[in-house]
C-alpha cells in the first residue's frame, strides 16, 4: 500500500482501477515542403477541427460549450494564424508551424501569474492546436476505448479529453500537472468526477492497471489499498453519497430562512465556464464577474472581443442576471504594460481610479458591456469608488458611450443598470450620496473593505489577526450602507471570501442583507447555512 499526495481539483472519493493516458510524442519532418500545398492542408485541417469542436459544443452543457467555443475561436484568431502561415512560407510544415506558434501562445498565457483566467486558457490553445496537428497527421482524435469505468491518470488532461470517453466511464482523474482552476478541473467538477493534480511522477510511472483509492477531497490517492483501507473507503463513499444527496436536495427547496425571510444566492465567477457551473449549482445569477481576467498578455482586448466574452457569460447564465465588475487591476491584479511603479499598489490607482485616467480603454469596455446588455440581463459596477465624484465622472463617460453607440447605429441596452462596489470605507460612509445620484445597486466587497477598514493586508499572514470581516467596525459600515439603500429601495449584495464562512453569513443576514454572492463551490453549503438560520433571532427567542 502506497499513499501519494496531490492537490484537490474536484472533490469526491472513489475506488477503482487506474488507466494511464499515453500521449503521442510529436516529431516533424524537416522537408523540403511546398508552402502552397501546406497552406491548403492547414486551411482544410482548421475547418475540420472547428467542425469537430462545434459538433461537441452542440452536445455539451453550457460550462463545456464555452471552452469548446473558445478553442474554435482561437483557430480563427488572425494574429495567431498569420504567424502560422508566416512559418509555413519560411519553409516548415503546417504541422510544425502549428505546433511552434501554438506552444508560444500557450507559454505566453501560462506565464500570466496574476491572471488565472488566461493561464487556464493556455491549455485550450494546446488542445486546439493538437487537434489540428492530429488531423494533418491523419491520427484519430478519440484516444481511449474503455470496456469498464476507470480512474484516468496523465501528465495533464486537455478539456476535450473528457469528451472523448463515453459518459460514466471515468470514475476519477489524477494528473501530475495543472491546478484546481484548469479547464479539465472545471469540467470534472461540473460532471461530479473526483480529481487531484500535482501528484508525483513516481505515481504516474507505476500506476497503470492497479487499484487505487482516490480521495480527491483530501488530495491523496492510495495505491494497492489493503482490506482495511478498502472497507474504510467504501464506508466513506456511502456516507459522502448520502451527504451529497442532502445538499443536492436543497436545490429544490425555496431560498427562505428558517423564520421565513427570502434570500438570493449569486456566484462570483471568472468566465463562462464557472458561470455554467454556478447555474448548475443553483445560483440565481452572477453577483461578481471579474472582467480583468479575460485580458490577453500585453494588450487590452478590443470592443468586439470583449463583447464576445460578456455575451458568452450571459449565454452560460441562461437568462439569469450577470453583474460585471469593470477592470480592477492593481498590485494583485496586474496586466503587462497596464501599470508601472507605485501607482499599481493596493492604495494607488486601482479600479475606477485607473479607468478614469485611461478613458479610451474605459470607453471600449463600457461600449462592449452596453452592447452585451442588449443580449441579456447584464449589470455593471465600478470597483474602488472613493466618493460620489468618482461615480459622476464614470457615468459621464457612460453617457458619452451611449451617444457614440447611437451615432454608430449599434444595438445596445439604454437602461443597463449601473452600480458601485463598496470596497473603500469612505464610500460606505457616504453611501447615501450614491443613492441620491442615481446608483441602481450596491455591492459590498468584503475582501478589500475588510483590509482597508482594519489596515490589514489580506495576503499578509502576520496581520491575519486584524483581518476581521465581521468586526464591529465592519458591521457599522454595512449598517450605514443598508440604511442608505432603504431610502430609495436600492438593492444591496454582499460578496467576498468571508461570505462563504457560515458564521459570517449568518451575521450579514441578521444585519439585513438578503443577497449573497459566493464561489460556485460554496453555493450549496451557503444555502444550507441560510436555510437553517433565523434572519430575526430576537423574534425567534420571543416566540
Amino acid at each position: 500500500m502506497k499513499i501519494c499526495k496531490g492537490v484537490s481539483a474536484s472533490p469526491g472519493l472513489v475506488l477503482g482501477q487506474v488507466s494511464r493516458l499515453e500521449r503521442h510524442v510529436e516529431t516533424f519532418s524537416t522537408g523540403p515542403f511546398d508552402p502552397e500545398r501546406e497552406l491548403r492542408q492547414l486551411e482544410d485541417a482548421v475547418r475540420t477541427a472547428q467542425s469537430e469542436l462545434d459538433s461537441m459544443a452542440e452536445r455539451a452543457a453550457s460550462t463545456e460549450q464555452a471552452i469548446l467555443q473558445f478553442q474554435s475561436m482561437m483557430l480563427d484568431d488572425e494574429g495567431m494564424m498569420n504567424e502560422v502561415r508566416f512559418c509555413i512560407k519560411a519553409g516548415i510544415s503546417a504541422a510544425a508551424a502549428m505546433d511552434k506558434v501554438g506552444q508560444r501562445y500557450a507559454d505566453q498565457l501560462a506565464n500570466m501569474k496574476d491572471n488565472p483566467y488566461m493561464q487556464l486558457r493556455s491549455v485550450d490553445i494546446l488542445d486546439a492546436t493538437s487537434r489540428v496537428i492530429n488531423i494533418l497527421g491523419n491520427r484519430p482524435r478519440m484516444w481511449l476505448a474503455l470496456d469498464h469505468p476507470v480512474i484516468l491518470a496523465a501528465d495533464r488532461l486537455m478539456p476535450t479529453d473528457l469528451f472523448s470517453v463515453p459518459s460514466g466511464m471515468i470514475l476519477g482523474v489524477v494528473t501530475t500537472e495543472g491546478s484546481g482552476q484548469s479547464h479539465a478541473a472545471i469540467i470534472a467538477r461540473s460532471l461530479n468526477i473526483p480529481g487531484i493534480t500535482q501528484v508525483g511522477r513516481d505515481f504516474l510511472e507505476d500506476c497503470d492497471g492497479r487499484e487505487v483509492i482516490l480521495n480527491a477531497t483530501e488530495g491523496e490517492c492510495i495505491l494497492d489499498p489493503d482490506a482495511a483501507a478498502r472497507q474504510s473507503a467504501i464506508t466513506c463513499i456511502c456516507e459522502m453519497q448520502r451527504q451529497n444527496e442532502e445538499l443536492n436536495a436543497q436545490l429544490e427547496l425555496p431560498n427562505r430562512t428558517r423564520d421565513g425571510e427570502e434570500f438570493e444566492l449569486l456566484a462570483n465567477c471568472f468566465g463562462p465556464e464557472d458561470v455554467g457551473t454556478a447555474m448548475e449549482s443553483g445560483a440565481s445569477g452572477v453577483g461578481l464577474l471579474r472582467s480583468s481576467y479575460m485580458m490577453l498578455p500585453g494588450r487590452i482586448l478590443d470592443e468586439q472581443e470583449q463583447f464576445y466574452f460578456y455575451s458568452s457569460c450571459l449565454a452560460a447564465a441562461q437568462g439569469c442576471p450577470v453583474t460585471v465588475r469593470t477592470f480592477d487591476f492593481g498590485a494583485d491584479r496586474t496586466m503587462a504594460d497596464a501599470y508601472q511603479g507605485v501607482q499599481s499598489s493596493k492604495l494607488g490607482l486601482r479600479g475606477i481610479r485607473n479607468s478614469l485616467r485611461q478613458p479610451r480603454q474605459f470607453e471600449t469596455q463600457i461600449c462592449a458591456l452596453l452592447r452585451a446588455a442588449h443580449r441579456g440581463p447584464l449589470r455593471v459596477m465600478f470597483p474602488m469608488v472613493t466618493d460620489v465624484e468618482d461615480w459622476d465622472a464614470a457615468m459621464h463617460i457612460v453617457e458619452h458611450c451611449r451617444q457614440s453607440l447611437r451615432e454608430r447605429g449599434v444595438p445596445f441596452n439604454e437602461k443597463t443598470p449601473f452600480g458601485v462596489m463598496l470596497s473603500v470605507p469612505s464610500a460606505c460612509l457616504t453611501a447615501e450620496e450614491f443613492v441620491a445620484h442615481g446608483c441602481d445597486f450596491l455591492v459590498i466587497g468584503t475582501n478589500d473593505l475588510t483590509q482597508y477598514t482594519h489596515a490589514a493586508d489580506r495576503e499578509l499572514a502576520s496581520a491575519e489577526h486584524y483581518y476581521r470581516p465581521a468586526s464591529k467596525a465592519m458591521k457599522k459600515l454595512i449598517t450605514m450602507v443598508m440604511d442608505a439603500a432603504k431610502v430609495r429601495n436600492v438593492p444591496v449584495t454582499i460578496c467576498g471570501l468571508a461570505v462563504g464562512n457560515p458564521a459570517n453569513t449568518v451575521q450579514y443576514l441578521q444585519l439585513g442583507l438578503r443577497s449573497f454572492s459566493v464561489s460556485p463551490q460554496n453555493l450549496l453549503r451557503t444555502k444550507k447555512t441560510l436555510l437553517e438560520a433565523d434572519a430575526h433571532p430576537d423574534d425567534a427567542e420571543l416566540e
